[in-house]
Protein backbone atom coordinates (compact mmCIF):
# COMPACT_ATOMS: atom_id res chain seq x y z
CA UNK A 1 0.00 0.00 0.00
CA UNK A 2 1.35 3.35 -0.49
CA UNK A 3 1.19 6.14 1.71
CA UNK A 4 0.72 9.87 0.26
CA UNK A 5 3.62 11.96 0.95
CA UNK A 6 2.50 14.51 3.69
CA UNK A 7 4.76 17.80 4.81
CA UNK A 8 4.11 17.85 8.94
CA UNK A 9 4.95 21.23 10.37
CA UNK A 10 4.45 21.60 14.09
CA UNK A 11 2.47 25.12 14.71
CA UNK A 12 4.53 27.83 16.22
CA UNK A 13 1.62 28.66 18.30
CA UNK A 14 -1.50 27.08 19.41
CA UNK A 15 -4.39 27.80 18.10
CA UNK A 16 -7.94 28.89 19.84
CA UNK A 17 -10.12 25.99 20.43
CA UNK A 18 -13.50 26.50 18.67
CA UNK A 19 -16.62 25.28 21.02
CA UNK A 20 -19.21 26.56 18.97
CA UNK A 21 -19.23 23.29 16.65
CA UNK A 22 -22.72 21.59 15.52
CA UNK A 23 -23.21 18.65 17.96
CA UNK A 24 -23.29 15.72 16.10
CA UNK A 25 -25.73 12.92 17.74
CA UNK A 26 -27.38 10.37 16.33
CA UNK A 27 -30.32 12.68 14.58
CA UNK A 28 -27.80 14.63 12.70
CA UNK A 29 -26.93 14.56 9.22
CA UNK A 30 -23.58 14.98 8.64
CA UNK A 31 -23.69 15.97 5.41
CA UNK A 32 -25.44 18.89 5.88
CA UNK A 33 -22.97 19.87 8.25
CA UNK A 34 -19.98 22.08 7.22
CA UNK A 35 -16.66 20.72 8.09
CA UNK A 36 -13.96 24.13 8.40
CA UNK A 37 -11.77 21.26 10.97
CA UNK A 38 -11.21 19.00 7.62
CA UNK A 39 -10.93 22.31 5.42
CA UNK A 40 -13.50 21.13 3.39
CA UNK A 41 -16.96 22.44 3.29
CA UNK A 42 -19.96 20.51 1.21
CA UNK A 43 -20.65 21.90 -1.77
CA UNK A 44 -24.03 21.40 -4.14
CA UNK A 45 -21.69 19.56 -6.97
CA UNK A 46 -18.24 18.59 -7.65
CA UNK A 47 -15.70 20.55 -9.77
CA UNK A 48 -16.01 19.62 -13.50
CA UNK A 49 -12.87 20.59 -15.46
CA UNK A 50 -9.28 19.04 -15.61
CA UNK A 51 -7.63 21.60 -14.25
CA UNK A 52 -10.45 22.10 -10.88
CA UNK A 53 -9.09 18.20 -10.63
CA UNK A 54 -6.05 18.88 -10.71
CA UNK A 55 -5.58 21.69 -8.40
CA UNK A 56 -8.07 19.69 -6.44
CA UNK A 57 -4.83 16.77 -5.96
CA UNK A 58 -2.22 18.86 -5.14
CA UNK A 59 -3.94 19.76 -1.58
CA UNK A 60 -2.49 16.48 -0.72
CA UNK A 61 0.93 18.03 -0.91
CA UNK A 62 0.30 20.65 1.47
CA UNK A 63 1.77 21.44 4.46
CA UNK A 64 -0.50 20.19 7.51
CA UNK A 65 -0.12 21.59 10.76
CA UNK A 66 0.23 18.78 13.73
CA UNK A 67 0.72 18.70 17.28
CA UNK A 68 4.64 16.98 18.06
CA UNK A 69 4.47 13.40 19.53
CA UNK A 70 7.65 11.23 20.32
CA UNK A 71 7.59 7.69 21.26
CA UNK A 72 7.00 6.08 24.51
CA UNK A 73 9.91 3.93 25.68
CA UNK A 74 9.82 3.50 29.02
CA UNK A 75 6.54 1.17 29.32
CA UNK A 76 6.00 -1.10 32.27
CA UNK A 77 4.53 -4.39 32.01
CA UNK A 78 3.06 -6.47 34.89
CA UNK A 79 3.74 -10.48 35.19
CA UNK A 80 1.02 -12.66 34.96
CA UNK A 81 -0.77 -13.71 38.43
CA UNK A 82 -1.63 -12.42 41.83
CA UNK A 83 -1.18 -8.39 41.83
CA UNK A 84 0.41 -8.23 45.65
CA UNK A 85 2.37 -5.73 47.53
CA UNK A 86 3.90 -5.46 50.88
CA UNK A 87 3.26 -2.66 52.82
CA UNK A 88 5.87 -1.29 55.75
CA UNK A 89 3.83 -1.40 59.42
CA UNK A 90 4.36 2.27 59.09
CA UNK A 91 2.33 2.85 55.77
CA UNK A 92 -0.23 0.18 57.04
CA UNK A 93 -0.57 2.41 60.00
CA UNK A 94 -1.29 4.98 58.18
CA UNK A 95 -4.23 3.47 55.91
CA UNK A 96 -6.02 2.29 58.67
CA UNK A 97 -5.79 5.41 60.75
CA UNK A 98 -7.97 6.70 57.26
CA UNK A 99 -9.86 4.09 56.96
CA UNK A 100 -11.19 4.53 60.56
CA UNK A 101 -13.34 7.79 59.35
CA UNK A 102 -15.07 5.98 56.78
CA UNK A 103 -17.82 3.30 57.15
CA UNK A 104 -17.96 0.26 55.14
CA UNK A 105 -20.14 0.75 51.93
CA UNK A 106 -18.97 4.78 51.88
CA UNK A 107 -17.96 6.02 48.79
CA UNK A 108 -14.02 6.38 48.69
CA UNK A 109 -13.61 9.33 46.01
CA UNK A 110 -13.11 11.85 48.81
CA UNK A 111 -10.66 10.28 51.05
CA UNK A 112 -7.23 11.89 50.45
CA UNK A 113 -5.11 8.74 49.83
CA UNK A 114 -0.93 8.95 50.67
CA UNK A 115 1.36 8.76 48.06
CA UNK A 116 3.07 5.38 48.35
CA UNK A 117 0.07 4.06 47.04
CA UNK A 118 -0.42 6.24 44.23
CA UNK A 119 1.30 4.69 40.07
CA UNK A 120 2.60 7.71 39.00
CA UNK A 121 0.21 8.51 36.29
CA UNK A 122 -3.39 10.03 35.61
CA UNK A 123 -6.51 8.00 35.66
CA UNK A 124 -6.88 9.48 32.33
CA UNK A 125 -3.92 7.87 30.95
CA UNK A 126 -4.56 4.89 32.54
CA UNK A 127 -7.98 4.26 30.60
CA UNK A 128 -5.65 4.49 27.94
CA UNK A 129 -4.29 0.81 28.36
CA UNK A 130 -6.81 -0.85 26.17
CA UNK A 131 -5.52 -0.14 22.88
CA UNK A 132 -1.91 -1.28 22.87
CA UNK A 133 -3.61 -3.69 20.58
CA UNK A 134 -5.84 -1.23 18.43
CA UNK A 135 -4.84 -3.21 15.55
CA UNK A 136 -7.18 -5.87 16.14
CA UNK A 137 -10.19 -3.80 15.55
CA UNK A 138 -8.48 -2.98 12.46
CA UNK A 139 -9.07 -6.68 11.46
CA UNK A 140 -12.27 -6.91 12.85
CA UNK A 141 -13.55 -4.13 10.78
CA UNK A 142 -12.49 -6.42 7.49
CA UNK A 143 -14.21 -9.42 8.38
CA UNK A 144 -17.37 -9.55 6.16
CA UNK A 145 -19.23 -12.43 9.05
CA UNK A 146 -20.56 -11.05 11.66
CA UNK A 147 -19.81 -13.65 14.06
CA UNK A 148 -15.77 -13.28 12.94
CA UNK A 149 -16.38 -9.61 13.47
CA UNK A 150 -17.61 -10.21 17.37
CA UNK A 151 -15.22 -12.43 17.97
CA UNK A 152 -12.36 -10.18 17.09
CA UNK A 153 -14.02 -7.52 18.52
CA UNK A 154 -13.76 -9.66 21.98
CA UNK A 155 -10.32 -10.47 21.71
CA UNK A 156 -9.09 -7.01 21.25
CA UNK A 157 -11.27 -6.24 24.62
CA UNK A 158 -9.81 -8.95 26.16
CA UNK A 159 -6.20 -7.68 24.99
CA UNK A 160 -6.30 -4.62 27.17
CA UNK A 161 -5.88 -5.85 30.67
CA UNK A 162 -3.13 -8.03 30.74
CA UNK A 163 -0.56 -4.68 31.00
CA UNK A 164 -0.48 -3.65 34.95
CA UNK A 165 1.68 -1.54 37.34
CA UNK A 166 3.99 -3.58 39.64
CA UNK A 167 3.01 -3.82 42.24
CA UNK A 168 -0.19 -2.59 43.58
CA UNK A 169 -0.63 1.10 42.56
CA UNK A 170 -3.60 3.48 42.28
CA UNK A 171 -3.81 6.67 38.83
CA UNK A 172 -3.88 9.74 40.45
CA UNK A 173 -7.56 11.41 40.52
CA UNK A 174 -7.84 13.55 37.74
CA UNK A 175 -8.24 17.39 38.73
CA UNK A 176 -11.56 19.25 36.98
CA UNK A 177 -10.39 20.20 33.55
CA UNK A 178 -7.65 17.72 33.26
CA UNK A 179 -6.47 16.36 29.45
CA UNK A 180 -4.91 13.70 28.28
CA UNK A 181 -4.00 12.41 24.92
CA UNK A 182 -1.81 10.06 22.70
CA UNK A 183 -2.07 7.93 19.87
CA UNK A 184 -0.14 4.16 18.36
CA UNK A 185 1.12 3.76 14.84
CA UNK A 186 -0.12 1.15 13.16
CA UNK A 187 1.54 -0.99 10.86
CA UNK A 188 -0.20 -0.20 7.84
CA UNK A 189 0.61 3.47 8.45
CA UNK A 190 -2.82 4.38 10.11
CA UNK A 191 -3.06 5.96 13.87
CA UNK A 192 -5.07 5.30 16.48
CA UNK A 193 -5.51 8.53 18.17
CA UNK A 194 -6.95 8.70 22.14
CA UNK A 195 -8.05 11.91 23.68
CA UNK A 196 -9.51 12.14 27.27
CA UNK A 197 -10.57 14.77 29.95
CA UNK A 198 -11.82 14.96 33.21
CA UNK A 199 -15.72 16.47 33.06
CA UNK A 200 -16.81 16.42 36.06
CA UNK A 201 -14.62 16.11 40.03
CA UNK A 202 -17.90 15.43 42.45
CA UNK A 203 -19.04 12.83 40.58
CA UNK A 204 -15.38 12.31 39.02
CA UNK A 205 -16.65 11.36 35.04
CA UNK A 206 -13.93 10.90 32.71
CA UNK A 207 -14.84 11.27 28.80
CA UNK A 208 -12.67 10.03 26.18
CA UNK A 209 -12.73 9.55 22.24
CA UNK A 210 -11.09 7.37 20.07
CA UNK A 211 -10.50 7.39 16.08
CA UNK A 212 -8.85 5.70 13.70
CA UNK A 213 -11.27 6.04 10.34
CA UNK A 214 -8.71 5.15 7.99
CA UNK A 215 -9.48 1.74 9.63
CA UNK A 216 -12.66 2.10 9.82
CA UNK A 217 -13.48 2.76 13.81
CA UNK A 218 -14.20 4.91 16.83
CA UNK A 219 -14.73 4.67 20.45
CA UNK A 220 -16.79 7.14 23.11
CA UNK A 221 -17.30 6.37 26.68
CA UNK A 222 -18.31 8.02 29.35
CA UNK A 223 -16.98 6.68 32.58
CA UNK A 224 -17.63 7.33 36.14
CA UNK A 225 -15.44 6.17 39.05
CA UNK A 226 -16.60 5.11 42.42
CA UNK A 227 -15.08 3.36 45.59
CA UNK A 228 -16.67 1.19 47.26
CA UNK A 229 -14.84 0.52 51.33
CA UNK A 230 -15.69 -3.29 53.00
CA UNK A 231 -13.51 -3.41 55.77
CA UNK A 232 -10.39 -5.22 54.90
CA UNK A 233 -11.27 -4.35 50.74
CA UNK A 234 -12.55 -1.95 48.62
CA UNK A 235 -13.60 -1.93 45.30
CA UNK A 236 -13.43 0.57 42.52
CA UNK A 237 -16.08 0.72 40.49
CA UNK A 238 -16.24 2.21 36.71
CA UNK A 239 -19.76 2.43 35.92
CA UNK A 240 -20.79 4.01 32.51
CA UNK A 241 -20.00 2.11 29.06
CA UNK A 242 -17.99 2.38 25.87
CA UNK A 243 -19.18 2.38 22.43
CA UNK A 244 -17.46 0.83 19.25
CA UNK A 245 -18.35 2.11 15.97
CA UNK A 246 -17.33 0.17 12.94
CA UNK A 247 -17.47 3.48 10.53
CA UNK A 248 -18.05 1.54 7.08
CA UNK A 249 -20.58 -1.07 8.79
CA UNK A 250 -22.64 1.17 10.86
CA UNK A 251 -22.15 -1.19 13.86
CA UNK A 252 -22.09 -0.13 17.19
CA UNK A 253 -21.24 -2.50 19.70
CA UNK A 254 -21.81 -1.35 23.57
CA UNK A 255 -19.73 -2.30 26.26
CA UNK A 256 -19.29 -2.28 29.90
CA UNK A 257 -15.80 -2.84 32.46
CA UNK A 258 -15.06 -4.92 35.01
CA UNK A 259 -14.72 -3.54 39.02
CA UNK A 260 -10.86 -4.07 40.62
CA UNK A 261 -10.74 -5.68 43.75
CA UNK A 262 -8.41 -5.24 46.65
CA UNK A 263 -8.02 -7.13 49.84
CA UNK A 264 -5.46 -7.04 52.80
CA UNK A 265 -5.69 -3.53 53.56
CA UNK A 266 -5.76 -4.05 57.23
CA UNK A 267 -4.90 -7.48 57.47
CA UNK A 268 -3.25 -10.54 55.08
CA UNK A 269 -0.79 -9.82 51.58
CA UNK A 270 -2.56 -6.50 49.73
CA UNK A 271 -3.58 -8.01 46.94
CA UNK A 272 -5.75 -6.85 43.46
CA UNK A 273 -8.32 -8.99 41.49
CA UNK A 274 -10.89 -7.94 38.21
CA UNK A 275 -13.94 -8.87 38.97
CA UNK A 276 -17.95 -8.45 37.66
CA UNK A 277 -19.65 -9.24 34.94
CA UNK A 278 -18.95 -7.58 31.35
CA UNK A 279 -21.76 -7.64 28.30
CA UNK A 280 -20.49 -6.73 24.73
CA UNK A 281 -23.47 -6.22 22.55
CA UNK A 282 -24.44 -5.58 18.83
CA UNK A 283 -28.25 -4.40 18.28
CA UNK A 284 -27.63 -4.79 14.49
CA UNK A 285 -26.50 -7.92 14.22
CA UNK A 286 -28.02 -9.54 17.13
CA UNK A 287 -24.55 -11.05 18.44
CA UNK A 288 -23.76 -10.63 22.12
CA UNK A 289 -21.16 -11.65 24.49
CA UNK A 290 -21.33 -12.20 27.72
CA UNK A 291 -18.16 -12.11 30.18
CA UNK A 292 -17.20 -13.15 33.75
CA UNK A 293 -13.95 -11.83 35.66
CA UNK A 294 -13.99 -14.51 38.51
CA UNK A 295 -12.36 -13.32 41.94
CA UNK A 296 -10.91 -16.06 43.74
CA UNK A 297 -12.47 -17.90 45.96
CA UNK A 298 -11.20 -17.81 49.68
CA UNK A 299 -9.55 -20.89 49.86
CA UNK A 300 -8.94 -21.11 45.99
CA UNK A 301 -5.25 -22.20 45.01
CA UNK A 302 -3.49 -20.26 41.84
CA UNK A 303 -5.14 -21.56 39.31
CA UNK A 304 -8.12 -19.78 40.10
CA UNK A 305 -6.52 -16.43 40.18
CA UNK A 306 -8.04 -13.70 37.44
CA UNK A 307 -10.31 -16.12 35.82
CA UNK A 308 -12.39 -15.07 32.81
CA UNK A 309 -15.44 -17.29 31.65
CA UNK A 310 -18.17 -16.34 28.82
CA UNK A 311 -20.05 -17.13 25.80
CA UNK A 312 -20.53 -15.65 22.46
CA UNK A 313 -24.95 -15.74 21.16
CA UNK A 314 -26.92 -15.07 18.71
CA UNK A 315 -30.07 -14.55 20.24
CA UNK A 316 -31.03 -16.72 22.78
CA UNK A 317 -28.28 -19.56 20.99
CA UNK A 318 -24.44 -20.18 22.26
CA UNK A 319 -22.38 -20.25 19.36
CA UNK A 320 -19.05 -20.14 21.68
CA UNK A 321 -17.82 -20.77 25.19
CA UNK A 322 -14.54 -18.72 26.51
CA UNK A 323 -12.31 -20.10 29.13
CA UNK A 324 -8.99 -18.38 30.60
CA UNK A 325 -7.26 -15.97 32.11
CA UNK A 326 -7.38 -12.23 31.73
CA UNK A 327 -3.51 -12.06 32.26
CA UNK A 328 -2.80 -14.99 29.97
CA UNK A 329 -4.50 -17.76 27.87
CA UNK A 330 -8.06 -17.13 27.28
CA UNK A 331 -9.42 -20.20 24.82
CA UNK A 332 -12.65 -20.12 22.92
CA UNK A 333 -14.30 -23.64 22.01
CA UNK A 334 -17.31 -24.01 19.33
CA UNK A 335 -20.52 -25.09 20.72
CA UNK A 336 -21.22 -26.59 17.33
CA UNK A 337 -17.88 -28.42 16.73
CA UNK A 338 -16.28 -28.52 19.74
CA UNK A 339 -13.31 -27.47 18.03
CA UNK A 340 -10.73 -25.09 20.61
CA UNK A 341 -8.77 -22.17 19.52
CA UNK A 342 -6.65 -19.42 21.49
CA UNK A 343 -8.53 -16.41 21.47
CA UNK A 344 -5.86 -14.22 22.90
CA UNK A 345 -2.34 -14.99 25.01
CA UNK A 346 0.01 -12.24 25.70
CA UNK A 347 2.92 -14.62 24.46
CA UNK A 348 7.05 -12.70 24.80
CA UNK A 349 5.92 -12.39 20.61
CA UNK A 350 2.52 -10.90 21.17
CA UNK A 351 3.96 -8.45 23.78
CA UNK A 352 6.86 -7.42 21.44
CA UNK A 353 3.74 -6.82 18.61
CA UNK A 354 2.23 -4.14 20.61
CA UNK A 355 1.55 -1.46 19.27
CA UNK A 356 4.05 1.93 19.74
CA UNK A 357 2.67 4.64 21.64
CA UNK A 358 3.33 8.08 20.84
CA UNK A 359 2.88 11.09 23.77
CA UNK A 360 3.20 14.80 23.61
CA UNK A 361 7.02 16.09 25.09
CA UNK A 362 6.52 17.54 28.51
CA UNK A 363 7.80 20.77 27.14
CA UNK A 364 5.38 20.84 24.41
CA UNK A 365 2.29 20.35 27.15
CA UNK A 366 -0.19 22.83 28.59
CA UNK A 367 -0.37 23.30 31.95
CA UNK A 368 -3.61 21.20 31.87
CA UNK A 369 -2.37 17.82 30.76
CA UNK A 370 -1.78 15.12 33.00
CA UNK A 371 1.62 14.84 32.23
CA UNK A 372 2.71 18.22 32.69
CA UNK A 373 0.15 18.86 35.86
CA UNK A 374 1.50 16.49 37.64
CA UNK A 375 5.12 16.21 36.97
CA UNK A 376 6.18 17.38 40.51
CA UNK A 377 4.38 14.13 41.93
CA UNK A 378 5.14 12.01 39.65
CA UNK A 379 9.16 13.10 39.79
CA UNK A 380 9.01 12.91 43.91
CA UNK A 381 7.25 9.47 43.60
CA UNK A 382 10.10 7.86 41.61
CA UNK A 383 12.73 9.41 43.53
CA UNK A 384 10.86 8.12 46.83
CA UNK A 385 10.41 11.78 48.35
CA UNK A 386 7.00 10.45 50.21
CA UNK A 387 7.18 14.16 51.59
CA UNK A 388 7.83 16.57 48.49
CA UNK A 389 5.01 14.28 46.68
CA UNK A 390 2.16 14.85 49.23
CA UNK A 391 3.11 18.90 49.16
CA UNK A 392 3.08 18.89 45.44
CA UNK A 393 -0.42 16.77 45.60
CA UNK A 394 -1.55 18.46 48.24
CA UNK A 395 -0.91 22.01 46.29
CA UNK A 396 -3.10 20.52 43.52
CA UNK A 397 -5.90 19.58 45.35
CA UNK A 398 -6.08 22.58 46.99
CA UNK A 399 -5.82 24.94 43.99
CA UNK A 400 -8.68 22.74 42.65
CA UNK A 401 -11.05 23.45 45.93
CA UNK A 402 -10.09 27.45 45.85
CA UNK A 403 -11.22 27.52 41.82
CA UNK A 404 -14.21 25.33 42.75
CA UNK A 405 -15.00 27.79 46.11
CA UNK A 406 -15.01 30.89 43.33
CA UNK A 407 -16.69 29.28 41.08
CA UNK A 408 -19.55 29.02 43.60
CA UNK A 409 -19.08 32.54 44.81
CA UNK A 410 -19.52 34.19 41.11
CA UNK A 411 -22.04 31.52 40.28
CA UNK A 412 -20.13 29.71 37.05
CA UNK A 413 -20.74 26.71 35.67
CA UNK A 414 -17.63 24.75 34.93
CA UNK A 415 -18.09 23.77 31.11
CA UNK A 416 -15.97 21.02 29.66
CA UNK A 417 -13.46 22.04 26.73
CA UNK A 418 -13.75 19.24 23.98
CA UNK A 419 -16.39 17.21 25.22
CA UNK A 420 -20.61 17.63 24.57
CA UNK A 421 -23.40 16.59 26.82
CA UNK A 422 -25.62 14.37 24.71
CA UNK A 423 -29.45 15.41 26.05
CA UNK A 424 -30.74 12.04 25.34
CA UNK A 425 -28.33 9.79 26.49
CA UNK A 426 -26.78 11.41 29.16
CA UNK A 427 -23.17 10.96 27.87
CA UNK A 428 -20.56 12.80 26.89
CA UNK A 429 -19.35 13.21 23.20
CA UNK A 430 -15.99 14.36 21.86
CA UNK A 431 -17.60 17.84 20.17
CA UNK A 432 -14.96 17.38 17.01
CA UNK A 433 -15.97 13.74 16.27
CA UNK A 434 -15.93 12.67 12.59
CA UNK A 435 -17.87 9.06 12.21
CA UNK A 436 -17.86 9.47 8.07
CA UNK A 437 -16.52 5.94 6.88
CA UNK A 438 -12.95 6.76 5.20
CA UNK A 439 -13.08 7.94 1.78
CA UNK A 440 -9.65 6.95 0.01
CA UNK A 441 -10.18 8.34 -3.01
CA UNK A 442 -10.50 11.72 -1.10
CA UNK A 443 -9.25 11.03 2.46
CA UNK A 444 -5.62 11.58 2.88
CA UNK A 445 -4.61 11.46 6.42
CA UNK A 446 -5.78 12.06 10.29
CA UNK A 447 -3.61 13.97 12.10
CA UNK A 448 -4.09 15.50 15.84
CA UNK A 449 -3.76 19.39 16.57
CA UNK A 450 -4.81 21.13 19.98
CA UNK A 451 -6.82 18.34 20.62
CA UNK A 452 -8.68 18.35 17.29
CA UNK A 453 -8.20 15.53 15.03
CA UNK A 454 -9.35 16.01 11.37
CA UNK A 455 -8.61 14.89 8.23
CA UNK A 456 -6.16 15.96 5.63
CA UNK A 457 -8.29 15.39 2.39
CA UNK A 458 -7.34 15.78 -1.51
CA UNK A 459 -9.93 17.85 -2.78
CA UNK A 460 -11.50 20.77 -1.54
CA UNK A 461 -15.29 20.04 -2.78
CA UNK A 462 -15.80 16.34 -1.48
CA UNK A 463 -17.70 13.37 -3.26
CA UNK A 464 -21.18 13.89 -2.03
CA UNK A 465 -22.66 11.09 0.06
CA UNK A 466 -25.68 10.11 0.88
CA UNK A 467 -28.06 11.45 3.36
CA UNK A 468 -26.50 8.81 6.18
CA UNK A 469 -23.43 8.62 8.31
CA UNK A 470 -22.73 5.13 6.41
CA UNK A 471 -21.95 5.50 2.61
CA UNK A 472 -23.97 4.39 -0.09
CA UNK A 473 -21.87 1.42 -0.93
CA UNK A 474 -20.37 0.02 2.50
CA UNK A 475 -19.05 -3.15 1.27
CA UNK A 476 -17.37 -1.12 -1.50
CA UNK A 477 -15.02 0.50 0.87
CA UNK A 478 -14.26 -2.65 3.30
CA UNK A 479 -12.87 -4.65 0.11
CA UNK A 480 -10.67 -1.67 -0.56
CA UNK A 481 -9.17 -1.70 2.65
CA UNK A 482 -9.06 -5.95 2.94
CA UNK A 483 -6.80 -5.13 -0.74
CA UNK A 484 -4.68 -3.02 0.97
CA UNK A 485 -4.38 -5.35 4.28
CA UNK A 486 -3.43 -8.27 2.29
CA UNK A 487 -0.93 -6.31 0.00
CA UNK A 488 0.71 -5.53 3.74
CA UNK A 489 1.40 -9.03 4.91
CA UNK A 490 2.92 -9.93 1.12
Amino acid sequence: MTIPSIHVLECASPRQVVTLDPVRNPYTDLDDISQPENEVVADAEISATDSESEQSVKEEEENICETAYVANENEVLGTAGEVVAELQDEQKSLIWFLLKQVRPGMDLSKVVLPTFILEPRSFLEKLADSYYHADLLSKAVLEDDAFTRMKGVVKWYLSGFYKKPQGLKKPYNPLLGETFRCYWQHPNGSRTFYLAEQISHHPPISGFYVTNRQDGFTISSTIIAKSKFYGNSTSAVLDGTAVLTMLPRGEDYTMTIPYAHCKGIVMGTLSMELGGKVNIICEKTGYHTELEFKLKPFLGGSDQMNQVVGRIKLGKETLANICGYWDGQIIMTDKRTGQETVLFNPTPEVRRERLKKYTVPIDHQSEWESQKLWLAVTQAINRDDQVAATEAKTALEEAQRERAKERKLNNQEWIPKYFLQDIITGNWVYRHADIRPWDPRNDVVQFEHDYIVRTKTRHKTPIMRTGSIVSADPQSQVQERQHEFKNLLK
